[in-house]
């Protein structure tokens, strides 16, 4: 349960320094550990009656600086999550009492404080899916059976040429299933290669959300109602969110076109979170992707919370 507290006493502090409104890992991670939190941007508006924290969790440069003047005020853990653009200063010494490290941005350093983790740290849980399908299954049950959740993403090289070539695949897999598609056009994504492949899907019975449209973006609802889910072009956080799901989880494409998402796309292969798309939605057995409750799990250990 993710709790953001407003009193005195609060035993996390949250604080990140990316753009405002949007839940970094930092968050995510907090939203893991079933207790009160504090989310904050800076210092600023701190104030003398709070109570010390008993764990710090930062993300974004100024944020990791501004947890650690908290550790020399108070004494209180700081665990960074870094974005991969840090120092090796910062990742592999110890001005952090530990550092989150994605495995998309390799590090050489080998360190105690170092904990990495596969893809990014997001919000989204199994759990959240299930609550979306509950939301959304009573809008959603009239679509053909299997339901498949597609994401076209921005981050691959998807031309006008591949999008028809891979929805034409797609298309014909789901009319052999007489299943649906329920697609999401992600943020990015060139209306050129977007028409094409919304148009190569052929017949079969399509739903179609894109980016920028005035309804709320579906892509929760479209991935907890689906039998299986696809993904073309994923960004890392994409992929992770995806990976997140209890449902089989293909891509589109193989995963040396998944642009900065390439060496991520290979893990989630390689460790049976995935598979590349050859025509056919059989599941396989598999447990969804959360590794913001894994580290959370160690930091209550670590740090006696």
């Amino acid at each position: 349960m993710m709790v953001q507290e407003t009193t005195c006493d609060v035993p996390l502090w949250v604080i990140e320094s990316g753009r405002s409104g949007n839940a970094g890992p930092a968050h995510a991670l907090a939203s893991r550990f079933g207790c009160s939190f504090r989310r904050m941007r800076d210092l600023s508006n701190t104030e003398a009656a709070w109570k010390p924290p008993r764990l710090v969790l930062t993300s974004g440069a100024g944020a990791g600086f501004a947890g650690l003047a908290l550790r020399r005020r108070f004494g209180s853990p700081v665990v960074h999550c870094s974005a991969g653009r840090l120092s090796a200063t910062l990742t592999g010494g110890r001005p952090f009492d530990a550092v989150i490290l994605s495995l998309m941005h390799h590090s050489d350093r080998r360190s105690a404080h170092i904990i990495p983790v596969l893809g990014s740290l997001t919000i989204v849980s199994a759990e959240l899916y299930r609550r979306a399908r509950r939301l959304w299954m009573e809008r959603l049950e009239h679509l053909p059976e299997p339901r498949i959740a597609v994401v076209l993403d921005a981050a691959g090289h998807f031309t006008p040429a591949t999008a028809d070539e891979a929805a034409r695949i797609l298309g014909s897999a789901v009319r052999d299933y007489r299943g649906s598609v329920l697609l999401s056009v992600a943020e990015g994504v060139p209306e050129e290669v977007a028409d094409t492949f919304v148009g190569a899907l052929g017949s079969c019975y399509k739903l179609v959300w894109r980016h920028g449209e005035p309804d709320d973006n579906p892509t929760l609802g479209f991935t907890g109602c689906a039998d299986a889910i696809v993904v073309y072009g994923g960004r890392a956080v994409t992929l992770s969110e995806a990976a997140a799901s209890d449902i089989p989880l293909f891509l589109g494409e193989p995963p040396d076109r998944f642009g900065a998402g390439n060496r991520l796309a290979r893990a989630l292969i390689a460790n049976g979170y995935a598979r590349v798309f050859e025509g056919d939605f059989s599941p396989w057995p598999r447990q969804p992707l959360d590794e913001a409750s894994r580290v959370a799990t160690v930091l209550r250990a670590r740090f006696s919370l």
